[in-house]
């Protein structure tokens, strides 16, 4: 695979991210550097750095010692990530809210999103416009502490949202509705409706993956050879 002519290693985590994202590199996949550098056709230091960028945003973990990992998430791991979340997001939600202040990175993203599911709902482009539209609403606050918060969960998010296209737990033009609900009620100012779209959208995906593990884990101990978790 030959990579494009930005900086090689992050062109190789942007790369990498996508395949984590569509699920070319599935959930659980061990990413040695030795490995990476043979995939990507690259040298072993730069594998090194992009795997430690990625491992940074919380898209792969690597324990003290262990080859890192695409992370592989129970159903009590998502319900406890999206309930962080759901605490920061609807918090940003009622003060933009507040403030009647429409983001235009945000406003931006959904359209980028519902380009995404014209151009056939490829899960990369959908879950990073869905990624950038949470991600402006937060930036908008003008809170450095209130962005690293949000950005200590995003990236295990990411992972989340992709699974969520992935088994089609929810239909793209659902997502859009409803980030177009929480900008219409950010745009008219009404904070606790604001804070209800953004817990609405946000638990919903919860309960459909959550649910969708918690199937999963239930096959697994029926059957041990049946694979388990994201």
């Amino acid at each position: 695979m030959v990579l494009d002519t930005r900086s090689v290693v992050d062109a190789l985590r942007s790369e990498m991210q996508s395949q984590i994202v569509g699920g070319s590199i599935p959930p659980g996949t061990a990413l040695p550097e030795v490995s990476v550098a043979q995939m990507f056709d690259v040298a072993r230091p730069t594998a090194k750095a992009a795997i430690e960028q990625l491992v940074h945003i919380g898209m792969l973990r690597r324990l003290r010692n262990k080859t890192a990992r695409v992370p592989l998430f129970d159903a009590a791991d998502v319900a406890d990530l999206y309930l962080s979340r759901g605490v920061i997001e609807s918090a940003v939600a009622r003060l933009l809210a507040e403030r009647g202040e429409v983001p235009s990175g945000a406003a931006k993203a959904l359209d980028r999103f519902r380009a995404a599911i014209d151009n056939g709902d490829k899960i990369a482009e959908l879950v990073q416009s869905d990624i950038d539209f949470h991600r402006a609403l937060v930036d908008a606050t003008r809170s450095p502490r209130l962005r690293r918060l949000h950005e200590s969960v995003i990236g295990e998010a990411h992972l989340c949202m992709s699974q969520v296209q992935v088994h089609h737990l929810l239909h793209p033009q659902v997502i859009a509705d409803e980030h177009a609900r929480i900008l219409a009620m950010i745009e008219a100012g009404d904070a606790d409706q604001a804070t209800s779209e953004m817990i609405t959208h946000i638990f919903r995906a919860r309960d459909r993956l959550v649910a969708y593990l918690q199937r999963e884990e239930a096959d697994v101990a029926s059957d041990p050879s049946v694979g388990s978790a994201i």
